[in-house]
């Protein structure tokens, strides 16, 4: 069986192919901001290229190809979504724009000293374009007051009027009871069939008036362009032969086909990091490393995410660019960092900055010679000799980056143009490792129990500079460093989940309750799975996998605690408590849980789970042989000439002390002065540092 992994970042877009031995090629290509399927094209054709193939021969032999996708987020942040009109139950108008009174969650460190910055979160919805409609649902689901459907139908007109073509419904109370809210589409597709729908007790059945009302909005604003993406996309690879199943990459860490993504695309808003984080805990399982800081390098941004006892950790209260998600959400936190990230002077304090404005793909970095005048990461990173050949058509300018740095950085500061690029260098790695730090310690985890995995283009440039100073167990740069994400994509388990939020109440008290839900849900799961599972794809086992989320009496966080089946009886109480218990002990300290607290049940999921595949997250098939080169490069401020070895030729227990570069034709791993690099049996590089 064969199965493409394929990841659209900021800056390149990259693709993993796989077959029953493990990797089979890799493709990378530069990713296309306005038309993205492009990008993936030029990405797949790379592949088939050093694979031996036609583009057309590839995705005929493919089963599968599984996609991560940055469409979404891209849409949110550069405010290009659709025109969004909401309804909502009529007296509640204003819960987006009142947004909880929310003007500092969400904003970074240097905003929040700065009181001018504080600010609500951007609406998607104008008051203008929200109407109120008549009928009313209580907490526990009584109807107070029936709906006004010929209100509805008279919003509808008035909001049509208003060029809006994405609608999100959300009224009161519809997670105790959806019957009004799901009248209210009904009308809607009736009257106004060209009209696109959300529909919150369809997204998010969770607590939380804004939090739902805020993620059913942010679906029906990038649902229009990403359906259309998603749609184009699958087009265009069956017209060039692809006859498997097309998946999708979500928040969640799981794989559905395009067409549930389709009906819910807010919950593929930032699916490429999550890739990259499931891809980590495989990996680590297979290495020994249950507990693992993921630490992803791409063009535009570093994404830090946490593996602990072999689990992804999940958001307890997701947002998106200040705008909260009523959705699990991988625990990933993002900066402005990355090989294409804009260096800078503060005129304020005549320091320099790094970030978080990035060159993207186009112009790119001034090296890339695609029209970039501002000097980057990448282009300090050219200047030290730590670049010197780049991916597909691009050519490298290092004059040209020498330049740019020596006019915005070196003459501004007093220094000499190397002198300046090891100060970019050390900006940014300082910016990543204070990331780490933020995410492990500031979290209550010991850095020094976990393993660092380095990944995406230019991780591999710079774990060697910032990870010793953080004291992890372990530091790896993978084999498919640069394409981590896209086998992430295709590794993934194929999952739906449904899940339903109760009014609080203590769990004793709601034993029969909490087990007709959970029957309920597992007959939508499998439904909803019934339509996406096929045997063929090497996914040959169906698990049920329910949980309940819980927590102590007025916390706000919730523990999600496994069930063995998906009932719920007196008897299995006891032994829920305990797990719960021990749970909370191992996230807030050893004796914090108190035996007297009552303990109440709030949310019930039930997730239908394939087997994913299994693939070896190996390097493809070594070609050449390890021809001894050297190069002059910078380090610890001064030039020599270093060991620069070809990567897929590294025969396992290859062992290179720095300063020396490791080269595959997608990325380079720098081995620093005073590191040692070791290869393992498929090709991951192990890095630390080296003992007299």
């Amino acid at each position: 069986m064969r199965i493409i992994g394929v990841d659209t970042g900021g800056t390149f877009t990259d693709t993993v192919v796989t077959g029953p031995t493990g990797t089979v090629a890799l493709g990378k290509a530069l990713s296309t901001p306005g038309e993205v399927e492009v990008g993936v094209v030029d990405s797949l054709r790379a592949a088939a290229t050093s694979a031996g193939l036609s583009l057309e021969e590839l995705l005929e032999s493919a089963d599968v190809l599984a996609h991560g996708t940055t469409v979404g987020i891209n849409a949110l942040l550069t405010r290009s979504g659709a025109t969004v009109g909401l309804l909502t139950t009529a007296g509640f108008e204003s819960t987006a724009a009142i947004a909880k009174a929310n003007k500092i969650l969400g904003l970074d460190e240097r905003e929040l000293r700065t009181p001018v910055h504080w600010d609500k979160p951007v609406n998607l919805v104008t008051r203008s374009r929200t109407r109120g409609v008549g009928g009313r649902i209580d907490r526990t689901g009584a109807e107070i007051a029936p709906l006004d459907a010929a209100g509805v139908v008279r919003a509808v007109g008035e909001l049509r009027a208003r060029d809006v073509d994405s609608l999100a419904v959300c009224l009161l109370w519809s997670v105790a009871n959806p019957a009004h809210e799901r009248r209210v589409a009904q009308i809607v597709r009736e009257c106004a069939p060209g009209l696109r729908v959300a529909v919150s007790c369809e997204l998010a059945p969770r607590l939380g008036e804004y939090e739902r009302m805020s993620t059913t909005v942010l679906d029906a604003y990038i649902g229009p362009l990403m359906s259309e993406y998603l749609e184009r996309l699958e087009q265009l690879l069956r017209d060039h032969g692809f006859r498997g199943s097309f998946l999708v990459m979500r928040m969640d860490g799981a794989v559905q086909p395009a067409a549930l993504v389709r009906l819910a695309p807010v919950a593929a808003l930032q699916s490429g990091p999550v890739a990259g984080v499931a891809a980590s805990r495989g990996l680590g399982a297979r290495l020994g490393h249950p507990d693992v800081i993921t630490a992803d390098v791409g063009g535009t941004s570093f994404d830090v995410g946490l593996v602990v006892d072999g689990d992804v950790r999940y958001l307890p209260r997701p947002m998106v660019d200040r705008l909260p998600l009523a959705l699990p959400v991988v625990d990933v936190t993002s900066i402005g960092t990355g090989g294409g990230s804009i260096v800078w002077i503060d005129d304020r304090l005549g320091a320099l900055r790094v970030g978080p404005d990035s060159a993207g793909a186009l112009p790119g970095p001034v090296c890339y010679s695609r029209g970039g005048t501002r000097p980057t990461v990448t282009d300090a990173a050219a200047v030290l000799g730590y670049v010197t050949a780049l991916t597909g058509d691009l050519q490298l300018d290092v004059d040209a980056a020498r330049s740019a740095l020596e006019e915005h950085v070196a003459k501004p500061l007093g220094m000499s143009v190397e002198r300046a690029a090891a100060g970019v260098l050390d900006v940014a790695c300082e910016q990543m490792s204070d990331l780490v730090r933020r995410m492990t310690v500031q979290r209550g985890h010991d850095p020094r129990r976990f393993a660092l995995y380095a990944y995406g283009g230019a991780g591999p440039q710079y774990v060697g500079r910032f990870a010793p100073g953080l004291g992890v167990a372990a530091v790896v740069v993978p084999a498919l460093a640069s394409e981590l994400s896209a086998h992430g994509a295709a590794a993934s388990e194929l999952r739906v989940s449904v899940a339903r939020d109760l009014p609080p109440a203590p769990l004793t008290d709601q034993v029969s309750e909490v087990d007709a839900v959970l029957r309920e849900l597992e007959e939508t799961a499998r439904r909803q799975m019934g339509a996406a599972f096929d045997p063929g794809e090497g996914r040959t086992q169906l698990v049920v996998k329910p949980s309940l989320g819980l927590r102590y009496v007025r916390q706000l966080n919730l523990i999600d605690v496994p069930l063995d089946a998906a009932v719920l009886d007196a008897a299995t109480v006891p032994s829920l408590v305990d797990e719960f218990r021990q749970r909370y002990e191992r996230l807030v300290g050893e004796g914090t849980s108190n035996a007297d607290t009552p303990i109440e049940i709030v949310r019930v999921t039930v997730s239908i789970a394939s087997t994913p595949p299994e693939i070896i997250p190996s390097a493809p098939p070594a070609s050449g042989s390890d021809e001894q080169r050297t190069r002059r490069a910078w380090f610890a401020g001064r030039e020599v000439d270093c060991a620069v070895h070809a990567w897929p030729a590294l025969a396992a227990g290859s062992r290179i002390t720095g300063p020396a570069f490791i080269e595959s034709e997608q990325t380079t791993v720098v081995v620093y002065d005073g590191l040692v690099a070791t290869i393992d049996e498929i090709g991951n590089v192990h890095l630390s540092e080296e003992h007299p």
